[in-house]
Parts: C-alpha cells; sequence; structure tokens
C-alpha cells in the first residue's frame, strides 16, 4: 500500500511537471496574440499533452487515496503520453521530446507498479 502511494505521489509530482511544461508554452504564444485553438490543436499534441497529463494526476490523487480506477486513469494518460511522444519522435525535432522520451516510459511502469501492487 505504501509503495501504491509513493508512486503514486511521484507519478502526480513529474504528470504536474509535464502539464506546466505544455501549458507555459501555450501561455506565451497566446500573450503574443495567437489564438487558443490554434496553439491546442495546431498541432494537437498539446491538447493530448492537456488530456493525458491531467488523467495522470488525477489517477495518480486517486491511487495516493486508495480508491478504485486510479491506476487505470494513470495508465490511460501515460499509454497517451507514451503514444504522443512516438509521434514527435517521428515528425519533430529531437530537443523538442527529449524530456518526453525520458518520462514515458519512466511512466509506464509507474503505471506497472498500480496493476502488479495490490491494494490492501
Amino acid at each position: 500500500m505504501l509503495i501504491r502511494r509513493m508512486a503514486g505521489a511521484v507519478g502526480v509530482a513529474v504528470a504536474g511537471w509535464m502539464l506546466w511544461q505544455t501549458i507555459t508554452p501555450i501561455m506565451r504564444q497566446i500573450s503574443f496574440g495567437s489564438d487558443l485553438m490554434t496553439e491546442l490543436l495546431n498541432p494537437p499534441v498539446s491538447l493530448i499533452r492537456l488530456i493525458s497529463t491531467s488523467l495522470m494526476i488525477l489517477g495518480g490523487l486517486l491511487a495516493i487515496g486508495a480508491l478504485r480506477g486510479g491506476a487505470w486513469l494513470f495508465g490511460i494518460g501515460a499509454v497517451l503520453f507514451a503514444l504522443v511522444t512516438a509521434l514527435m519522435a517521428t515528425t519533430a525535432d529531437y530537443t523538442l521530446w527529449s524530456d518526453e522520451a525520458i518520462l514515458a516510459p519512466f511512466l509506464l511502469v509507474i503505471f506497472g507498479v498500480f496493476v502488479f501492487v495490490h491494494r490492501k
């Protein structure tokens, strides 16, 4: 149980940091006069990252509280995050996705901890 709570806390911290790394460039572009929908949907990486990190934060908080469904919400978010990383790796410069390439497998390992370490 303690391992699941610690994994949830680490997952929330990492997902929160990646959420901040997603919001900051969007807000900067909006301050320069860009439209919010343009920033979210062109390319749709920002929108998918916002959704995946939000799911991971919610799932991690549920896992910390030992509530049902938290592991699966975190897992859905982690898989979406890994898919976005793979898509970015095929099209973008490596400096844009290097953090995601390091963190995506780590987040999938945290999901594995949630799945294989049972609640009491």
